[in-house]
């Protein structure tokens, strides 16, 4: 039953069973020692009586012979003696009452002769008397004396003690159900507000946020972390949407390129073999694009995919690794100039394996060439800074506008779209490289200058093991 309850119920019934519980075990444990302690009053009040008997008897006999031999009673003393709802009985060595002297006490004669000697309670007329036997040695007597006390008083007090812890116990489940009533209300409230709060976001509301409390307590630590969460959940959103609007319009234009050639075939280019040329060579060189953007896209999801499983890194010079790429890119463009200046010390443990960093230079490299205006000359330096790899890729340019340069690492972003997408770019590359080093813990970050030319730097820890 209690899983179809709310948390506020759950802890209201659940505390007050708690105190319920604990207050039925404090009332038991009372209600034990009270007895206890009064029952032991009860018995130590008999036990005084019957001494202070004894020792009037016994010095009664001395003051008849001077040694106590003879003992003699008086049954007006214990007249006298008896309280109220007592007896006292003086019985001889056969069992023959000798004395009985009683106040409002109910008649136990049969009961009595068959107990034992100590303490006995027993019922008598309907009340419950205690009763204490002892042996009674005076002189030359010998016989048993008898203290009886109804205690019908005792057990009715020991009753209202009963009744009133009981209803002590049931105003305490009362007040339990309440205060935890008010209590869950209070401690769950911050858990109300990050409820409704995300009943807002379910409703595509994604700019909402939980208010952050300043108890500093566990509700506001979830705050903190809730908010932090949406936050990048909001950004991650907004990444994915632009990343889809862009996709869409990149793909766009080769598809409508490629349909109005198609289209263009279709209707009379099929006969004229330069339009069918044309058109073919056009179609080809959008598709070649196509492709080029889905590889891209792809190697994207898979960097993003393989975060935190990197290959085994293996000792390589970076150096060499540079002048490598270095090497394929003058055999394939001539006319491109090139200078290497390498100045680090360290550079066989970078954190970085060679493939990705060969890949990160083709891209920067690429950028260069096909930015590079009419003075293709481009400027690679190496250096070791701040206990970090640094290489810096500076080409002579068309270079980049302060406005655009914090962006040319998002996905789709081309500064001037119309040449690029002539030139071939996706928009992709730089946001490729960015990554992939960040991926492996490294920076790159871009300084240009309109008309001057552009420097891409790459700062990339070394491996720790």
């Amino acid at each position: 039953m209690l899983k179809k309850l709310s948390i506020k119920w759950k802890m209201t019934i659940l505390s007050a069973i708690a105190i319920f519980l604990i207050f039925m075990i404090c009332n038991v444990i009372q209600l034990i020692l009270i007895q206890t302690f009064t029952s032991k009053q009860e018995e130590q009040s008999l036990l005084q009586r019957s001494e202070e008997i004894q020792d009037f008897l016994i010095e009664q006999a001395k003051l008849v012979d001077g040694e106590g031999k003879q003992m003699i009673i008086s049954e007006k003393f214990l007249e006298n003696i008896v309280e109220n709802s007592e007896m006292i009985q003086i019985l001889d060595k056969k069992g023959n009452v000798l004395f009985n002297i009683s106040n409002d006490f109910p008649d136990i004669q049969n009961k009595a002769q068959l107990l034992d000697s100590g303490f006995s309670r027993i019922q008598a007329d309907g009340e419950r008397v205690l009763l204490y036997k002892e042996s009674l040695n005076v002189g030359s007597f010998h016989g048993t004396i008898q203290i009886g006390r109804d205690v019908e008083m005792f057990e009715g007090f020991l009753e209202q003690v009963i009744w009133t812890l009981l209803l002590g116990t049931l105003l305490s489940l009362a007040l339990s159900l309440i205060s935890g009533r008010i209590l869950a209300g209070k401690l769950l409230s911050p858990l109300r507000v990050l409820t409704n709060t995300m009943r807002k976001i379910e409703d595509d509301q994604f700019e909402e946020r939980v208010p952050v409390r300043e108890t500093k307590d566990e509700f506001s630590q979830l705050s903190i972390i809730f908010n932090g969460m949406m936050d990048k959940i909001e950004a991650s959103i907004l990444k994915q949407k632009k990343f889809v609007e862009d996709a869409s319009h990149e793909l766009r234009t080769p598809l409508a390129i490629i349909h109005g050639h198609l289209s263009l075939l279709k209707r009379w280019g099929k006969d004229n073999k330069e339009v069918l040329e044309s058109s073919l060579n056009t179609s080809i060189n959008e598709t070649n694009r196509m492709i080029e953007l889905t590889n891209e896209l792809l190697r994207l999801t898979q960097i993003e995919n393989r975060r935190e499983k990197h290959d085994i890194l293996l000792p390589y010079d970076a150096s060499d690794t540079i002048n490598e790429v270095i090497s394929n890119y003058k055999l394939i463009h001539s006319n491109i100039k090139i200078t290497y200046k390498h100045f680090a010390i360290h550079d066989s443990r970078l954190a970085i394996p060679e493939k990705q960093l060969k890949q990160i230079l083709i891209i920067i490299l690429d950028n260069a060439i096909k930015y590079s205006g009419d003075k293709k000359e481009i400027n690679i330096h190496s250096d070791e800074v701040s206990g970090k790899f640094e290489i810096n890729i500076q080409d002579n340019g068309y270079g980049i506008s302060g406005e655009d340069l914090p962006c040319i690492f998002d996905r789709f972003y081309r500064v001037d779209k119309a040449r690029h997408r002539e030139d071939g770019g996706s928009g992709l590359g730089l946001a490729i490289a960015k990554e992939i080093i960040e991926e492996f813990k490294g920076t790159i970050r871009a300084e240009s200058e309109l008309g001057v030319g552009t420097v891409i730097s790459l700062i990339i820890p070394y491996d720790p093991s």
